[in-house]
């Protein structure tokens, strides 16, 4: 009987962990435990939930080293890239402002900005997910507002005041996708709704890169990459959270999921 239970635990194992099955990289925050002030590299459960959920990918979390480390020949060995979302904010000498609004996490910004015109080059389908759509737009030459709800005429993009999960990510505002856009065609409807938790936003877009949605405040909220024929989306609010229960949340894992597996195929022929 126990061997029975080991045998199938076992199977179960192999399956999930199938060396088949594309690989997902997902660049870690680094957490700082307050009551000990130890650190930690960590990314959000939502997120790796939605890669194991929702779509066909193995998530594996690579830590934010900074300067210390080169991830370019590491990148190469996998078939895509989720940039996550974060409660840091990037980190304002990237992108030539001053005003700083903490927390921040300058490994990750020393991790992640370097390598993104890298995975662009090398086609490797990327997700970009709010800190990390706004880390597209820094690394190709854009600016953040650092606090958006300050600027005149613009929405309060917060979270609600909450602790409760359901809350904080419920649907707070629609997004009105560009026409005929590569988001539009893959939503099938002009508009979306979407939930909100962020501090900073897009200021000056990236000249690369094309708009894909906006708020109805004209809060830049999806991107993707001009003349690109790889795959990338760039969303500012988080599908992560409804991937497996929103309909276009499901739309947009399932294209990120198509995608890599695609990937995973063409580098082993």
């Amino acid at each position: 009987m126990l061997y029975a239970i080991y045998k199938a635990s076992k199977l179960n194992f192999n399956y999930m962990y199938s060396p088949n099955k594309p690989l997902v990289a997902v660049f870690a925050d680094v957490v700082v435990k307050e009551d000990t002030q130890r650190k930690y590299h960590a990314a959000g459960a939502n997120y790796i939930k939605a890669v194991s959920n929702a779509t066909s990918c193995i998530p594996i979390i690579l830590p934010a080293l900074g300067e210390s480390e080169n991830y370019k020949n590491v990148i190469k060995k996998f078939d895509g890239v989720l940039l996550t979302g974060s409660l840091s904010n990037v980190y304002p000498e990237f992108y030539n402002k001053e005003k700083v609004v903490e927390p921040l996490d300058i490994d990750r910004d020393k991790t992640v900005l370097p390598m993104i015109d890298f995975i662009f080059e090398k086609k490797i389908p990327l997700l970009a997910i709010c800190r990390g759509f706004q880390e597209v737009n820094v690394a190709l030459g854009g600016s953040l507002h650092a606090d958006i709800h300050d600027v005149p005429g613009r929405i309060d993009h917060r979270a609600p005041d909450s602790k409760d999960p359901e809350v904080q990510f419920a649907k707070q505002h629609e997004v009105y996708l560009t026409s005929n856009g590569k988001m539009e065609k893959l939503a099938g409807t002009p508009t979306i709704d979407v939930n909100s938790l962020h501090t900073q936003g897009i200021d000056s877009l990236a000249n690369d890169l094309e708009i894909e949605g906006v708020a109805k405040d004209e809060t830049v909220e999806a991107i993707s990459l001009k003349n690109y024929d790889g795959y990338f989306f760039g969303v500012q609010w988080h599908p992560e959270y409804t991937a497996t229960t929103d309909d276009f949340s499901k739309k947009l894992f399932k294209s990120f999921s198509d995608s890599v597996e695609k990937n995973s195929l063409d580098r082993i022929k």
